[in-house]
């Protein structure tokens, strides 16, 4: 399979989305509830990306394709990013990395219910199983190689739940190619989602003060809002490229579960893998590799 711009932009991405979940991790640990965290988050990248935005006169997007914009703030932003924190705050950040990692596979079946031309093929259909296999021997098994708890397991569904909303924000991106600037796009959907999370977070878990904390605290926010500032503009871009199918460029995201858990283990104390994760993990690898074999010897169509 060829790679073009599109896949490149997406390789970027899920690079930059790796390196997220130890960093979350990382910042919860500073005394701080999940939707606090992800709402200042999201609502400080909307204003960074509101300010130059705006400059390129991009205000009509947002009244001419509303109804996307609603869609990405309450599905892709609230719901999908609020199951995502509390999931990993639930689980290990290895353990999240390596769940995360089926996110393509997952939107591959979504596309081929819902998006035109990009349907299931035999080797799709068997990269789905052995990512399957893969996610089953990490649920059956903790970051310590026993079984998972309630709690573990709750937060792999959050998880999963997540991958599904962001996949269906996939692809409604996707059919709006070239209709709307991707930067102001993520703008919108930061900001409004931000606050949307932060003051849902306030009214459930209460207020979390963020003002004189440590420094490894408002290191770890910035390394996050650095993250959501590029990946999410160059994963629109690459769904807005003409040609590039939303299947294939979401399985870009499979390169997530190695970064992200070898980072996890690395920066994380008292996380270490297993043989369980270790070989979960590649069996989600080899997923990909059977996936992008489906093109070998002739160009993407």
């Amino acid at each position: 399979m060829r790679i073009g711009k599109g896949l490149w932009l997406a390789i970027a991405a899920s690079v930059l989305w790796a390196i997220v979940n130890p960093f979350i991790k990382a910042g919860l640990s500073y005394d701080m509830a999940p939707m606090n965290f992800a709402g200042l988050r999201f609502a400080t990248v909307g204003i960074i990306l509101l300010v130059y935005t705006r400059l390129a006169g991009t205000w009509e997007g947002l009244r001419a394709h509303r109804k996307l914009f609603l869609n990405l703030i309450l599905i892709n932003m609230f719901m999908g990013y609020t199951a995502f924190y509390f999931g990993v705050d639930l689980v290990s950040s290895a353990i999240s990395s390596i769940v995360m990692g089926v996110t393509p596979l997952v939107n591959v079946l979504l596309a081929h219910f819902i998006a035109r031309n990009d349907k299931l093929t035999g080797r799709k259909i068997a990269a789905l199983f052995v990512s399957l296999a893969g996610l089953l021997l990490i649920v059956g098994t903790g970051n310590d190689g026993k079984p998972l708890d309630a709690r573990g397991l709750l937060g792999i569904l959050l998880l999963l739940l997540n991958i599904v909303l962001q996949g269906w924000a996939a692809i409604r991106v996707s059919e709006e190619s070239g209709k709307v600037d991707p930067v102001f796009l993520n703008a919108v959907q930061m900001f409004f989602g931000g606050l949307m999370i932060y003051g849902v977070g306030l009214g459930v878990e209460g207020y979390y003060p963020f003002i004189g904390l440590p420094a490894g605290f408002y290191g770890a926010l910035g390394v996050l809002i650095f993250v959501s500032v590029f990946a999410f503009s160059f994963w629109f871009t690459a769904l807005r490229t003409p040609g590039t199918k939303v299947s294939d460029i979401n399985m870009c995201r499979l390169i997530n579960p190695v970064l992200g858990a070898v980072l996890s283990w690395a920066m994380i104390a008292g996380e270490k893998p297993s043989v369980s994760t270790v070989v979960g993990m590649a069996l989600i690898v080899c997923s990909l590799l059977i996936y992008f074999r489906q093109g070998a010897g002739r160009p993407a169509r």
